[in-house]
């Protein structure tokens, strides 16, 4: 559910109604986890028409009277929490294979006394599992070896063992997850044009090269950032990684912000969530989903393809994962 106070409950309910979903559901069954009743005083709110039969619902009741949508409230952060908490016993129990989160706020979750950095640190320190975080978009892919990270902090962190564990866990989820037989991925440099032969830094000569060594003949590069990233989006990688956040974020957004889902590379189950935030200022106006080129963003309205395709992406992992 995320935050009840955001647009997750919406583009989450918007989701399910739309087509796309309704046929997922035929193929896999959606369990959705919040509160029951918040979730029907949106839809009736925004007159979303919900098949509610079709779905499993695990109602926690967690939100508290007095919640408003469009504002940051620590009781939402902590209902938000409480769905997640929830969500990790659900799969720790074995009964489910994957997990679709929606936008939570850090700050209210923070606020109500509960310490926060994110879903996949969450999930990560929960299942004992290192991960990568990857975005998926028009069939354009990109892990990054760090995330949230000043971008002056970015060269000290670049040690060879996570920049081997990022590749190495991205070509696993290519193979496993994608059905990628021989995948080929590239790897962006950190410095312009790779550094130039060490005329605009050493990293791509002290800690890069000596990685794609180790990886053999899946991954190239380092390659200049600006050419791999417009070569991807052509088809010529299955998958790139980048060294750090905007480096990955900026072609995604650039090549299918709506559509875009996060995934979570190394954990025992499926999780995926939409790419945006709880979006407080335009919570409640959730538009219908479209395509085309217009955005319902610059309408006001929280756009719920991103969610859709999350959903339907985690849908096509679980299958392929635990079909086996």
């Amino acid at each position: 559910m995320g935050d009840p106070a955001g647009i997750g409950p919406e583009v989450l309910l918007r989701g399910l109604a739309s087509p796309a979903i309704s046929r997922q559901g035929r193929r896999a069954q959606l369990t959705v986890l919040g509160d029951l009743a918040w979730l029907r005083s949106v839809s009736r709110r925004l007159r979303i028409r919900v098949p509610w039969s079709r779905f499993g619902w695990i109602d926690l009741a967690n939100v508290p009277p007095g919640c408003r949508p469009g504002a940051l409230q620590p009781a939402a952060g902590r209902a938000a929490h409480g769905c997640l908490a929830e969500a990790v016993r659900y799969i720790k129990e074995g009964a489910a294979e994957g997990l679709v989160t929606a936008p939570v706020s850090k700050e209210a979750i923070v606020k109500a006394g509960i310490p926060w950095i994110g879903h996949t640190e969450f999930l990560s320190r929960a299942f004992h599992a290192p991960t990568v975080m990857m975005f998926v978009t028009k069939g354009f892919r990109v892990s990054l070896v760090t995330t949230h990270l000043s971008l002056r902090r970015v060269p000290g962190r670049l040690r060879r063992a996570d920049l081997l564990r990022t590749l190495r866990m991205t070509r696993a989820a290519l193979v496993g997850d994608f059905g990628i037989r021989d995948p080929k991925i590239g790897l962006a440099a950190l410095n312009p044009h790779a550094g130039e032969g060490g005329l605009f830094g050493d990293e791509e000569r002290r800690v890069l090269i000596p990685a794609v060594r180790a990886m053999g003949r899946s991954v190239q590069g380092p390659l200049a950032a600006d050419s791999l990233m417009e070569a991807a989006a052509r088809g010529r990688w299955d998958a790139v990684v980048a060294l750090y956040h905007d480096q990955a974020l900026i072609p995604v957004k650039l090549i299918g912000w709506q559509e875009a889902v996060n995934v979570t590379l190394g954990l025992p189950f499926v999780r995926t969530s939409p790419v945006h935030g709880t979006a407080f200022d335009i919570a409640g106006r959730c538009a219908e989903a479209r395509g085309g080129a217009s955005s319902s963003a610059s309408r006001g309205r929280a756009d719920p393809r991103s969610m859709i395709s999350a959903i339907e992406l985690a849908i096509r992992l679980a299958r392929r994962k635990f079909s086996c």
